[in-house]
């Protein structure tokens, strides 16, 4: 071994450890070009080419060391996390899959796949891999919470609520169970527990963001409507960017009779249309399949009061349109179209969505 390529190594090594990715690429190249077949300097300069964000220099640097072993594992991990950087979640899922052949019972690597498939939205490939590790270790709580959160997109609600609860026995503090589970407690209409929930979050993590819309939701399904607006409030205050807090905080305004209702659910559409309808048509599919009556009769209220209510129009023709009602739907829907003009692109996305065979109910 050179013993300056050594030195310009050890180099590299401190510097991307000190967080100089770009100094720490000119020490591996330094090495490099004193012993160009040195895989684990190649290695070392692919990672600081990805810290630097260089992501074509690093994936050529972990080409080359899979063009010269096929087998090395971390290779393979490191070229994965250039791919989901890039974009590129079909080859870092094919590149962690050939790490996960070549080393079948490393539980890094299996565990960096299942991450992977997690925020890339391949929740039953999660589900898969975190239950794979399970199997090798029941003990291993990141794996249990992790596969909650995979069973909740999965919608195995009870299978979610009974990994945070083994994963609580272990630990009654641990946060991510604890929004996980009342996650599923919400889509679960156990707003009480999701209620209770959210306290607990709030005392390990005072003032929480996820903490206070988890209970301003629960709130609202439970009709405490006045407190879930001090926590949505709070929540769209903080958090502006945060659709999914202005159609929440709608949602109670509504039930208050606020007309700046309207307001907040047009700036959810704003700021991302899909996640303020699913959050919107959420609440639609669970009061028409458990209180269409109650709906129905409240929409009508409204109406009485106040005959410029254009929510109260779409919400119940939106609610008839989920019962399979399209006729009188349609009688709700065009009314709100010559009420709210203004509003009626909205007002199509959620009745487009509504359609959809794939909703969620």
């Amino acid at each position: 071994m050179d013993s300056e390529a050594k030195q310009a190594f050890e180099a590299g090594i401190a510097k991307a450890r000190s967080g100089d990715p770009v100094g720490a690429v000119a020490a591996f190249t330094e090495a490099l070009g004193r012993q160009p077949n040195w895989p684990l300097a190649r290695l070392n300069r692919g990672s600081a080419y990805f810290l630097a964000k260089n992501f074509p220099a690093a994936l050529a640097d972990f080409d080359a060391l899979l063009a010269s072993d096929p087998n090395f594992v971390d290779a393979y991990i490191n070229r994965a996390a250039v791919r989901r950087a890039s974009g590129d979640v079909t080859g870092a899922d094919a590149d962690l899959s050939r790490a996960v052949e070549l080393a079948p019972d490393n539980p890094a690597v299996i565990q960096t796949r299942a991450a992977l498939r997690l925020r890339g939205g391949d929740a039953a490939g999660a589900d898969a891999d975190f239950s794979r590790l399970l199997a090798q270790n029941p003990r291993n709580l990141v794996a249990r919470v992790n596969r909650a959160a995979a069973r909740v997109r999965l919608g195995d609600l009870a299978g979610a609520v009974a990994d945070c609860d083994d994963a609580l026995a272990t630990d009654p503090r641990h946060r991510d169970a604890l929004v996980n589970r009342a996650t599923a407690r919400i889509l679960l209409r156990d707003h009480a527990g999701a209620a209770a929930d959210a306290e607990q979050i709030l005392a390990v993590e005072p003032g929480s963001v996820e903490g206070l819309y988890i209970r301003g939701v629960a709130r609202t399904a439970l009709e405490q409507f006045p407190a879930a607006l001090a926590d949505l409030n709070e929540v769209v205050r903080r958090s502006p960017a945060m659709p999914a807090a202005w159609a929440a905080r709608a949602n109670a305004k509504y039930h208050l009779g606020d007309p700046s209702a309207a307001a907040d659910y047009r700036e959810a559409f704003k700021l991302d249309a899909g996640a303020a309808t699913r959050v919107i048509l959420r609440l639609v599919n669970e009061h028409a399949k458990y209180r269409p009556a109650e709906v129905l009769a409240e929409c009508q209220k409204f109406r009485a009061r106040d005959r410029a209510d254009a929510i109260s129009l779409a919400r119940r023709g939106l609610t008839r349109l989920v019962q399979g009602r399209e006729a009188d739907a349609n009688l709700d829907l065009t009314a709100f179209r010559k009420l709210a003009p203004g509003d009626v692109a909205i007002l199509d996305a959620l009745v487009a969505a509504a359609k959809s065979p794939d909703k969620k109910t």
